[in-house]
């Protein structure tokens, strides 16, 4: 443990205000990740009667389709020169499509209920739609939460803010829907009614197309401002995403965001059915849970996030919510299945909720470190290779969680299948088989699988000190640069070990021709 408060990078800070309209932009995000973790699956497979094969099929297809546009549209925003920048063209043109994806999703037509392949390939277009369109708004926004701030520390805070709100939108707009949307009325539980459904589409849409506006808008004025020059428009895409897999940190982060992203596709689409039938909750005891335990951890993240970022290294603070989220997972499904919990609802529900906190304050913890670290990657890149690609580093990062994340969907679809779950089914009327495969897989399976990040979490070597060497070379080259200076700056030891071609290492050494909204 280190205090590290007497370093700094010189940077101002960015207040409040305009981290929150940065930030505003994640609520899209938000909203695709509570139709997947509690709504879509759902929906399809109990309400509308789609097999889980085909549900899991469907929502995994879209996603290897979302993981290999990641990278590319990373590159292509990289590379885009406009009047208006490189990030905000993309971001514009992703508004309206990411609005009717929602209202596709959650509003198939009547005309395709009746027929499991047409309803198949609605769930599919819908999903392709909406992820493409979400790739084109959330690769430019987390490249540009890259680009606005070069400090150690701002930038932690500014992924604490928009992490945070993510989580607390989806679980608001999650919980509040469940509550006044899909609640009991005349002994129908609405959570079974279609007509619920497409209104919350409606809802989603909108929501989509206000802050969206607002982010956009509240970001215009780093237009001006962010990676102005030349650039490298000459640069090849695959090249570029290529060598970005050379750096060793980058290349242990994305096997640890694999492993994460898996766990997190299985929880999510499993998340509400453990609810329904292994817990047997109503709607309002699951709407406390989506809200409450995210809410406290967000709160907790706002206030300890930063104390907590300077008394650790981020890469400590990484290999702790490994650590903890394993373990975590290891207790209290394996309960409830040897009759070990009390015959108390209340305390039953109490410990429910105390550990779905605890996995949800470390789950945020750890994106929110593994975000400032990706920023922290793209300054290496930076100095390795004399390009700014910010873009395709968030992008290719994505590309295998969200790979790993559609095997996790693949999976959990038949798993319900092969378990016996049948569409309709009410709480308290599955099988002992559907009982336990849920407690297993949902419980001591994940804890297993989160070994893999814990091990890349100790690979990882990214320390404050040898951050602040790269931005002081970084700096170097830059005052060169001014200077018309030809000589060459050198590179920090830490970092000269890059993998990297002979003829890009050798970038690493010379004045960039600049670089270019």
């Amino acid at each position: 443990m280190r205090n590290f408060q007497t370093y700094s990078n010189d940077v101002s800070s960015i207040g409040l205000h305009n981290r929150l309209l940065y930030s505003s932009g994640i609520v899209s995000h938000a909203l695709k990740e509570a139709a997947m973790g509690v709504f879509v699956l759902f929906y399809y497979k109990q309400v509308l009667g789609l097999s889980g094969t085909l549900t899991g099929l469907a929502i995994g297809i879209s996603i290897i389709w979302d993981g290999i546009s990641d990278p590319l549209i990373g590159a292509w925003s990289d590379r885009l020169r406009s009047r208006i920048g490189r990030r905000h063209p993309l971001m514009i043109a992703a508004v309206i499509p990411m609005a009717a994806g929602f209202v596709m999703l959650y509003g198939p037509p009547g005309s395709v209920l009746s027929d499991q392949g047409q309803l198949f390939t609605w769930l599919l277009i819908s999903m392709l739609l909406l992820r493409t369109a979400l790739t084109f708004f959330m690769v430019p926004l987390l490249a540009l939460g890259a680009e606005i701030t070069e400090d150690y520390h701002e930038r932690t805070q500014l992924a604490a803010v928009r992490t945070n709100m993510a989580w607390i939108t989806g679980t608001l707009v999650s919980a509040t829907a469940l509550i006044f949307l899909f609640k009991e009325e005349n002994g129908l539980d609405g959570r079974f009614l279609i007509d619920n459904y497409h209104f919350f589409g409606w809802v989603n849409a909108l929501l989509v197309i206000l802050f969206s506006v607002i982010c956009i808008a509240g970001t215009w004025q780093y237009i001006p401002k962010i990676a102005s020059g030349k650039g490298h428009a000459d640069s090849n895409m695959l090249h570029d995403i290529f060598i970005t897999f050379r750096n060793k940190n980058f290349l242990y982060m994305v096997m640890l965001d694999m492993a994460v992203g898996g766990i997190g596709s299985i929880t999510a689409t499993l998340l509400m059915v453990t609810y329904v039938y292994f817990w047997q909750l109503d709607a309002i005891q699951t709407s406390l849970l989506f809200a409450g335990p995210i809410i406290l951890a967000a709160l907790l993240s706002a206030v300890f996030s930063r104390s907590l970022n300077r008394l650790f290294e981020k890469q400590q603070i990484l290999r702790l919510t490994c650590a903890l989220t394993s373990i975590n997972l290891l207790w209290l499904t394996p309960l409830k299945l040897f009759d070990l919990l009390p015959d108390n609802s209340t305390v039953v529900f109490a410990l429910i909720y105390f550990n779905w906190a605890i996995h949800t304050i470390m789950g945020i913890t750890r994106v929110i470190t593994v975000h400032s670290m990706l920023a922290d990657i793209v300054d290496e890149q930076e100095l390795a290779t004399g390009k700014r690609k910010e873009g395709v580093v968030f992008a290719a990062a994505f590309f295998s969680s969200k790979f790993m994340g559609a095997f996790g969907y693949v999976i959990a679809g038949p798993f319900l299948d092969l378990i016996g779950l049948q569409a309709g089914a009410q709480s308290g009327e599955v099988s002992s088989t559907v009982t336990w495969g849920l407690g297993l897989i949902m419980g001591p399976g994940l804890a297993i699988i989160m070994l893999l990040p814990l091990w890349m979490s100790f690979k990882v070597n990214m320390s404050h000190a040898s951050q602040l060497e790269v931005r002081q070379a970084l700096s170097q080259r830059q005052q060169a640069a001014e200077n018309g200076d030809s000589a060459s700056v050198s590179t920090p030891r830490s970092h000269r070990e890059l993998s990297l071609p002979s003829s890009i290492s050798k970038n690493a050494t010379e004045t960039p021709s600049g670089r270019s909204v």
